[in-house]
């Protein structure tokens, strides 16, 4: 068996490529785990390593696959993209008794997005096609949505709505206008995760708030599953946060500190944390 150490490493440390922590700006990278071509969970033309930053703990994909690298140009929603989700069924037939109960993923998360406001304009990063917009149609006065899948915008302007193709940092959006912004599923997609919550920053009115899901790094599942944690989306996820590199970074984005809506809970696979966009000084809402 080859030892760690006599292991030759699939891709370059980043830090020798020049590359530096989104976070914090450090360069000390520790291999997390990585899969070579034609890996089981490796869907892409380029092997794959995951870099946790030594003085963060900011995990990191590096190199980032080129559009050209993944299956159907890297369209989320495209069908060459294949579904490796583990499929048991025991956890199919938990998940339609969980949404027969309690409500879908969307449905839970749109319930705390209106305890934080309840009116007013939403907008929603990575809509996919739709289902959150939908529910956010009921209480808001204007729902948008923005969304890099020329295939998902198409079924959102089916639906009436407004839709921006492309990705956050590219389009122009609004400011200090949205109440709300959501982010389901979307912030461990992006290459700047703090220029990405700045842009949300910018968008939103005074007072509002930036909700975001996401996969937990160091969960209980990704712990059991190690390199074959679906949560690694093994690819097409370029960041992934613990709760506290998640705050960090919403923290240097400038977002204040919010305990409500509910937080990450420490049993939980997922993070649903929240930002505040601060009021003016002496200001009302």
């Amino acid at each position: 068996m080859t030892t760690v150490a006599e292991k030759q490493l699939l891709q370059p440390n980043p830090a020798t490529q020049g590359f530096r922590c989104k976070l914090c700006g450090g360069n000390r990278f520790k291999l997390r785990h990585e899969w070579d071509i034609g890996d089981i969970w490796n869907q892409t033309k380029i092997p794959l390593a995951l870099w946790d930053c030594e003085d963060c703990g900011l995990c990191m994909l590096s190199p980032v696959p080129k559009p050209e690298d993944y299956p159907g140009q890297g369209d989320w929603f495209t069908p060459e993209k294949k579904d490796l989700s583990r499929k048991y069924w025991f956890k199919t037939f938990r998940r339609r008794l969980s949404d027969r109960l309690v409500g879908t993923k969307k449905e839970r998360f749109y319930r705390q997005c209106v305890q934080a406001v309840s009116s007013g304009r939403f907008l929603d990063v990575g809509c996919g096609t739709g289902a959150l917009m939908e529910l956010a149609a009921k209480n808001f006065d204007e729902v948008v949505g923005v969304d890099p899948s020329p295939i998902a915008c198409e079924v959102v302007r089916g639906k009436g709505f407004r839709v921006h193709q492309g990705l956050l940092e590219e389009v122009k959006l609004e400011r200090d206008y949205f109440d709300m912004i959501s982010m389901d599923s979307v912030i461990e997609h992006v290459l700047d995760p703090v220029a990405v919550m700045r842009r949300c920053y910018d968008a939103l009115c005074p007072g509002g708030y930036l909700g975001m899901v996401t996969v937990k790094l160091n969960g209980l599942t990704n712990r059991y599953r190690g390199a074959g944690w679906n949560g690694y989306r093994h690819g097409w996820h370029t960041i992934l946060f613990t709760e506290k590199t998640l705050q960090a970074c919403l923290d240097k984005a400038g977002f204040e500190y919010v305990r409500r809506p509910r937080r990450a809970r420490p049993l939980d696979d997922m993070l649903i944390l929240w930002g505040r966009k601060p009021l003016p000084m002496g200001g009302g809402r």
